[in-house]
């Protein structure tokens, strides 16, 4: 009863979309480009390779998936340290510097040779892809946004939907018809030729900019003090709090989860006997309800606050791992991508505005570089736990059941830590 308490108090009410500015729209869709730039670095684009890589290196399910995980894992160590740049640097200039790391090991993955070097390729690809250009959209949209967050954060994260829509099913008909080398080496064209002017266009004029500053430009969703909260939360601060600690478990399950099914989407296709192309092609599915949910928490964001919301983003994805585990026809896939899309899309507005709620803004970057080096490292986890178990006879079908209860776990936490996700949020 106490806790229902708290979750039904009252909430301040969020401004209407059309008070955004021209320039904040700017700064949204900058956000959005970075995102839909971290897709060679996501396990969705990257999965679509694992059949041609296995077969050119001799590689089982479980050793790519201890390969993947090696290299995630070190991507996330990485990300602990190069995080905070974001606190320091201008974004455009992180953004555009990671962008050209990122097509430069596309052009590596072009012409891999060595086992040694794919192992360092995948590490570079998950740093600036998934790491990197993801941290820096998010934590610009935190950080430029106070009455819109929850709503610039899934606006922003849209990059990610239109990616995962468009390009699994793409990258598997490109591979089938100029082979996977020339593939990477598009990828990187496209990169350099396409979204580095096009990042460099968008956040010519950022809020927190030398030319803002100069001019005495107000940002329009400053927060009503000029001075950041959270001073006291520096990344020594966070890494003492028992709270972070606690948050941590339940969030990196949808990375984790989401990202071993779709590692080894050829193993699930083969033993529901589901054909990888129709596979693929339900992607759609799963972008359209990332997309949907998402703006649809971004207003919730902003209407009740993101810790209210944080019990139920992992109930779709709990929904999801029981399908995969007691169903198999083939319309089932729809209802599976359409979990795990509800789950995926209230990550982004719920999950990075909850870090502002707790810890404010002043370290946000700081902040954020531990709680995504703690994502990236579950979805190093995930893919390499699964091939391991794979390899020993436990089908993902088996194993759907224990990441349902991990989830269900997560959500009766999240609904107990209630009261002190509000004293944070006043203390602030």
């Amino acid at each position: 009863m106490r806790i229902w308490t708290y979750m039904q108090s009252p909430a301040p009410k969020s401004p209407p979309l059309s008070e955004l500015t021209g320039r904040q729209i700017q700064w949204i869709l900058g956000g959005a480009t970075m995102t839909l730039a971290t897709m060679p670095g996501q396990t969705n684009f990257i999965a679509q390779f694992n059949a041609s890589l296995r077969a050119d290196f001799g590689l089982s399910h479980g050793a790519f998936g201890g390969f993947y995980t090696l290299a995630t894992l070190a991507s996330a160590c990485t990300l602990v340290f190069a995080g905070v740049l974001a606190d320091k640097v201008e974004a455009r200039l992180l953004a555009i510097g990671s962008i050209a790391g990122l097509a430069v090991t596309a052009l590596v993955m072009s012409g891999l040779q060595h086992i040694a070097l794919l192992v360092i390729a995948l590490a570079a690809l998950r740093f600036f892809g998934q790491g990197m250009l993801a941290h820096i959209a998010m934590t610009t949209m935190s950080r430029w946004f106070n009455r819109f967050r929850g709503r610039a954060l899934s606006f922003a994260g849209l990059g990610f939907t239109v990616g995962e829509a468009a390009l699994p099913f793409t990258i598997t008909l490109s591979i089938a018809a100029f082979g996977w080398r020339n593939v990477w080496l598009g990828t990187a064209c496209m990169l350099i030729a396409v979204l580095v002017p096009v990042i460099w266009y968008l956040l010519r004029d950022p809020p927190d900019g030398k030319r803002a500053r100069a001019a005495g430009t107000v940002n329009p969703d400053a927060p009503t003090s000029l001075r950041p909260t959270g001073q006291k939360w520096t990344r020594t601060a966070v890494l003492r709090d028992p709270l972070f600690y606690a948050i941590i478990p339940g969030i990196m399950a949808p990375p984790a989860i989401g990202t071993l099914f779709i590692f080894h989407q050829a193993h699930l296709t083969e033993i529901k006997a589901w054909d990888l192309t129709l596979f693929t092609a339900f992607f759609p599915f799963l972008s359209g309800t990332v997309a949907i949910s998402s703006v649809f928490a971004g207003f919730l964001v902003d209407r009740f606050g993101a810790w209210r919301l944080m019990p139920v983003v992992l109930l779709p994805l709990a929904g999801a791992c029981l399908l995969i585990g007691t169903l198999s026809p083939q319309w089932s896939i729809p209802l599976i991508f359409i979990c795990f899309g509800l789950t995926q899309g209230m990550m982004n507005p719920i999950v990075g505005a909850l870090w502002v709620e707790v810890y404010g803004t002043a370290h946000i970057g700081a902040v954020r570089s531990l709680a995504t080096a703690a994502l990236v490292a579950a979805s190093a986890v995930g893919p390499g736990i699964a091939g391991y178990l794979i390899d020993t006879g436990v089908e993902l079908t088996a194993q759907a059941f224990a990441y349902a209860a991990y989830c269900l776990a997560g959500a009766v936490l999240y609904l107990a830590l209630q009261p002190r996700f509000r004293r944070r949020g006043i203390a602030l």
